[in-house]
């Protein structure tokens, strides 16, 4: 990784955890802040980022898995897996995820 890449997912991990204060924030995020703060850089290298970002997080209570449409009931992927579980599917889908797909994260109170 780059100084550059680096400061970038410093930047975003950041970010992202002020946000997930809040509320919910999905996995297409990342990707989104990446692509803005280093512009043209390739799909593997915003992904491998976005791993980095989401290990750098798992530490703060912050956890992967999916929000059900319907109910609104987060389903936690456990931990070790679920960041595994999260970059392999953005790997097969073969670009960044878009708003609903894949994952969404929370943290844990």
């Amino acid at each position: 990784m780059t100084p550059v890449e680096a400061s970038a997912a410093i930047a975003v991990a950041e970010v992202i955890s002020r946000e997930l204060d809040e509320d919910y924030v999905g996995l297409w995020t990342l990707a989104w802040h990446l692509r803005r703060k280093l512009g043209s850089v390739s799909d593997t290298q915003i992904r491998e980022l976005a791993e980095v970002v989401l290990r750098g997080l798992a530490p703060s209570s912050v956890s992967v898995g999916e929000l059900s449409g319907e109910t609104g009931i987060f389903d936690e992927w456990p931990e070790p897996t679920g960041i595994d579980r999260a970059i392999s599917q953005w790997a097969r889908l073969g670009r960044d995820p878009n708003i609903g797909e894949i994952a969404w994260l929370v943290r844990q109170r």
